[in-house]
């Protein structure tokens, strides 16, 4: 089987000459079970044996606003007087963020289709990346950024489905669905003279570190290890691997000093002393999905997982901040109070910012986001046999919970959650974001 398309589009965001792009793709598959020499072989095991493969080159503009290739100006008064500010620093060469999809599978069946299994490896290459581009504040540059083709990356790796017809009976059935994706990212190109992006969260502080050769967007943060027992301070990592205690209390000047006691040390910052902590990409993430009937009754229940990947926890930061804000609980069970004590959380002094990670982020923050959801959970019953002068066929009621549980050891209020939503550069953050809501449902179906 031949299959192929072809499209021509047009984005009326991009500047002229650079709006139009062509894409396209096609596909083949064999069915080899039709075969007679693999029916006489494996026939009587296997069946709907079929091998598939593909290539796209497909299009992206999510990346992209309406006006991104623009340079915009805003109204606005001075005093009294109108005003126009520039309020957005265009690109007229922005393009088209393209994908080269490639795609080969095998779909086949087993004891009658009683279990069908499909297993895939993807490669996709992404060219003409589109990212927004730090630049100098000196440039006076709204936002300080510029959106641009920048580089490129590619994601690769496979995936598997099973679906098990476990029981099959008049009065009782029982379906398993089960599927597995691995997922790896490369940046393998950046703009020219561009070794690295670092994405900031909320103006407040640099969270991501975006370099070829590593995944999009890993979490940035200073190395800790602990508290000191004996000061109660933060223990810190400088770039030399040198281990750095920070005394707030102190003059600016002799705030951070060597753990060895060997004198003042250089201030830790994220610029200079941070490090990439681990990729906010899950490695391995899918589903496992059940579905029950007996005689009117059904039943389904929706699994979701995700494992191998980073999350910065920026919450905690904030419930530890020795500012003038409440704390949490922790803070009062937990704190340094005595020599000898042995702890996470360094010595309460007021009005100190840096030692739980406010003031920029430490590895102290940073946690396994690996979680399990109970995505979906349903229960219903239908009413069949109904009067035919009512010119019903069905009745069903039911009852639904969305998100009703995840099981997980993050810290946070959701692991499936980001401060930044879904930008490229600064995925994995937690600052204070609201999990996702726990809904609960009860409807009245009716088919006539």
């Amino acid at each position: 089987y031949l299959e192929g398309s072809v499209r021509r589009e047009g984005f009326s965001g991009l500047a002229k000459g650079k709006k139009y792009g062509t894409f396209g793709g096609a596909s083949v598959m064999w069915n080899v079970s039709s075969e007679p020499f693999i029916q006489d072989a494996i026939g009587s095991v296997f069946s709907d044996i079929r091998l598939k493969a593909s290539y796209g080159k497909v299009r992206n503009m999510s990346a992209v606003g309406d006006f991104s290739s623009l340079f915009l100006y805003s109204s606005g008064v001075y005093g009294s007087d109108p005003t126009l500010t520039f309020s957005q620093a265009g690109n007229a060469d922005l393009r088209w963020e393209s994908s080269n999809k490639y795609d080969l599978g095998l779909t086949f069946g087993i004891l009658k289709d009683r279990i069908q299994a499909e297993l895939n490896y993807y490669y996709n290459d992404i060219n003409d990346l589109v990212l927004a581009v730090p630049q100098s504040p000196s440039k006076g540059i709204p936002g300080n950024s510029i959106s641009a083709n920048v580089g490129s990356m590619y994601n690769t790796g496979f995936e598997l489905s099973l679906t098990s017809y476990n029981i099959v009976k008049p009065n009782f059935s029982w379906t398993t669905t089960f599927n597995f994706s691995t997922l790896k990212n490369r940046v393998t190109a950046l703009a020219p003279g561009v070794t690295s992006l670092l994405g900031v969260t909320a103006s407040l502080e640099t969270t991501n570190k975006t370099v070829v050769g590593e995944p999009i967007g890993n979490i940035l943060a200073v190395e800790t290890r602990g508290v000191d027992p004996e000061t109660g301070r933060r223990i810190y990592v400088n770039k030399d691997g040198k281990e750095v205690l920070f005394y707030f209390e102190n003059s600016t000047a002799t705030r951070w000093q060597y753990r060895d006691g060997s004198g003042v040390a250089p201030a830790i910052t994220t610029a200079s002393d941070a490090k990439i902590m681990g990729s906010p990409l899950p490695k391995f993430f899918g589903g496992l999905d059940n579905s029950l009937t007996y005689r009117n009754f059904d039943l389904n229940l929706g699994l979701t997982y995700a494992l191998g990947f980073k999350l910065y926890c920026g919450s905690k930061a904030g419930l530890r901040d020795q500012r003038w804000w409440n704390n949490s609980v922790e803070v009062y069970e937990t704190a340094w109070e005595k020599p000898g004590d042995i702890t996470h959380i360094p010595k309460p002094v007021m009005n100190d910012n840096i030692s739980n990670g406010s003031s920029f982020p430490i590895s102290e923050n940073i946690e396994r986001g690996d979680y399990v959801k109970v995505r979906n959970l349903s229960v219903g019953y239908t009413f069949k046999k109904l009067p035919s002068v009512t010119n019903i066929e069905r009745i069903r009621l039911y009852a639904q919970v969305f998100n009703a549980y995840v099981f997980t050891n993050y810290s946070g209020s959701d692991p499936e959650v980001s401060t930044n939503g879904n930008a490229n550069l600064t995925p994995g953050v937690d600052r204070n974001t609201a999990p996702q809501a726990r809904t609960y449902t009860m409807g009245l179906s009716i088919n006539f």
